[in-house]
């Protein structure tokens, strides 16, 4: 006989084996905890639980829920001309989830006891197959096939199960804008980006970079000239975050993010942070919804193209960051609701307060069209701009200079509004983008 494996939360392992030219038995441990009351019924809980335990031989009872994968409960409602058998199976929790099973059977007055129990042992039976999964392929070894059944929760984090064994995805994207009006110019935009993330039960590591080009341009009045600014921008953005208890609820992550970003006053600033995270439920399926909230701190530095509101090019700061967020995933739509403030540590005064809505629809699992809305209010900005007095004889230049200082004082704008629409699709496993709510898509960039 073949014996392999250990049996977990739900089932770890179970083998199976035949051996040829002769019979073989089925030993594990599956730990049930049984609860039993039946009246007026005909049926022996005794009995039941004998028959039970004799058809699934790798069961055992044990005394407490605590130490069982699955609490079984058996009982009996009365009802018109019979009686209505109930069987309750609550799991083990995995990933915040609890799988349970919830039936019944009316059993006429007029059946047997001997029948009554053989529907119940039937509805028992496959009630507790939800609790088992094949996870690997039967083998024949040296003449004997082995079955083996594996725990959910220590199989890799695979996403949908139409997309088991893929934990990574990569979403490449590239945007543009263009106009060329007689009288005042060229205006256009170009950008692209791509982002990889790679999802383990245990830890997740998620990776961006981006760059950007604007051109935009005025008519000078009087003249037949037009002032133009441009900005060439780039970004990087990578986190790893693990998670800390068996249920992942809680996990810890490291951040780090570099900008270039003329258009906010930044010839260049880099952050890293690290901090914490709870989420209620760390891997969300369809009509589930995740509260959770995270805190970081770490150091900043910024470097200036114009000199900022301090009258320094550079300052070195420790910032801190916490946000409350709920995803709710529908099908197929995604809601997300987000609320969060930002500080400096050596200056509190230097804070933001920012709230977020967001839509996404799942064309395909891989396909995704998201509607999102942000309001962020600024008490001050570090970055902003010092106001210049500088007189310019060549009106060109001057145009030039308000351009830039109008964009560079909209990054900082006590009150400011954001919204936009995006088509993307995500090469490998999409659906992770979605289901793994474990520091998605965070930045130490504030």
């Amino acid at each position: 006989m073949a014996r392999k494996g250990r049996l977990g939360q739900h089932a770890c392992a179970v083998v199976v084996a035949a051996a040829v030219g002769w019979p073989g038995a089925a030993q594990a441990t599956f730990k049930i905890h049984w609860e039993c009351e039946l009246f007026n019924t005909g049926v022996d809980c005794a009995v039941l639980e004998s028959s039970l335990l004799s058809k699934v031989p790798f069961l055992a009872v044990v005394p407490g829920a605590a130490r069982a994968e699955v609490d079984v409960r058996v009982a009996n409602l009365p009802c018109e001309n019979g009686t209505r058998l109930t069987w309750d199976l609550l799991g083990r929790s995995v990933d915040g989830h609890r799988p349970e099973v919830h039936a019944s059977d009316k059993v006429p007055s007029s059946i047997d006891a001997a029948t009554a129990t053989v529907r119940l042992l039937s509805g028992l039976e496959r009630a507790l197959a939800v609790f088992l999964d094949q996870k690997v392929a039967g083998e024949v070894r040296d003449g004997t096939l082995e079955l083996e059944l594996v725990d959910p929760a220590h199989a890799p984090y695979a996403g949908r199960p139409e997309q088991q064994g893929v934990r990574w995805y990569f979403a490449p994207s590239v945007g543009s804008y263009f106009s060329d009006v007689v009288g005042v110019g060229v205006n256009a935009s170009g950008s692209g980006s791509v982002q990889f993330n790679y999802s383990e039960r245990t830890w997740r590591l998620q990776d961006s970079a981006g760059a950007a080009y604007s051109l935009q341009s005025q008519p000078v009045p009087g003249t037949s000239e037009t002032a133009s600014i441009h900005f060439v921008g780039g970004n990087t953005n990578h986190s790893f975050a693990g998670s800390l208890d068996a249920q992942r609820h809680w996990s810890v992550a490291a951040l780090v993010g570099a900008e270039k970003n003329p258009q906010a006053n930044y010839r260049f600033r880099a952050s890293a942070a690290a901090g914490v995270e709870f989420d209620l439920i760390p891997r969300q399926t369809v009509n589930q919804r995740n509260l959770g909230a995270r805190c970081a701190v770490g150091p900043e530095v910024q470097r200036y193209d114009v000199t900022n509101v301090e009258g320094r090019q550079s300052e070195t700061v420790g910032r801190e960051f916490c946000e409350a967020f709920l995803n709710w995933h529908f099908a197929p739509v995604d809601v997300g609701a987000s609320l969060g403030e930002t500080a400096l540590l050596s200056d509190v005064t230097f804070r933001s307060v920012s709230a977020g809505l967001s839509a996404t629809y799942r064309v395909t699992d891989n396909l995704l069209v998201s509607g999102w809305f942000n309001v962020q209010q600024i008490r001050r900005a570090l970055n902003e701009a010092q106001a210049s007095n500088v007189a310019y004889s060549d009106p060109k230049q001057e145009i030039e200079a308000s351009m830039l200082a109008a964009v560079q004082q909209g990054y900082t704008a006590p009150l400011g509004f954001q919204s936009g629409v995006s088509v993307r699709y995500l090469f490998g496993n999409g659906s992770l983008s979605l289901e793994d709510q474990r520091w998605k898509g965070v930045s130490s960039l504030r």
